[in-house]
């Protein structure tokens, strides 16, 4: 069975006898989303994205790139990644599954929200409304 091989980059730490390299997760899947072509640099990049194009003869997962030097953007196509209607699948639901992650480490960076406790009942209010009619 032939696995794929990325490198990554990253903190080292010794211990007797072994070395330990501590990543960042969301770069690694990254890393690992380009090594099985579910993933695109070009995701990362200001001046391009990566779309699906329906307007051909078959759909296509396509690079696009923005021409324009200011204002609106402007598309143009510069490469297709795929055109394999499987390989598109596992691009788009790896794309979904870095954008729920991105969406996880937000939310674990933000700060809790304060929850104010409930105040307990006053005792002279319960005591009224059980005798009241």
């Amino acid at each position: 069975m032939s696995s794929k091989k990325i490198s990554l980059t990253g903190e080292v730490h010794i211990s007797t006898g072994s070395v330990y390299t501590t990543v960042d997760a969301l770069e690694a899947m990254k890393v690992i989303g380009v090594a099985y072509g579910l993933y695109s640099h070009a995701e990362e990049c200001r001046d391009q994205r990566v779309m699906l194009d329906e307007g051909g003869d078959r759909p296509a997962l396509v690079v696009q790139e923005d021409i324009s030097h200011h204002g609106s953007p402007l598309w143009e196509t510069v490469r297709t990644l795929t055109d394999d209607p499987r390989q598109i699948q596992r691009y788009l639901a790896f794309r979904d599954t870095l954008k729920m992650l991105r969406e996880m480490d937000r939310e674990q960076e933000r700060p809790p929200v304060p929850q104010t406790p409930a105040l307990p009942p006053d005792p002279k209010k319960a005591r009224k409304d059980r005798y009241a009619r």
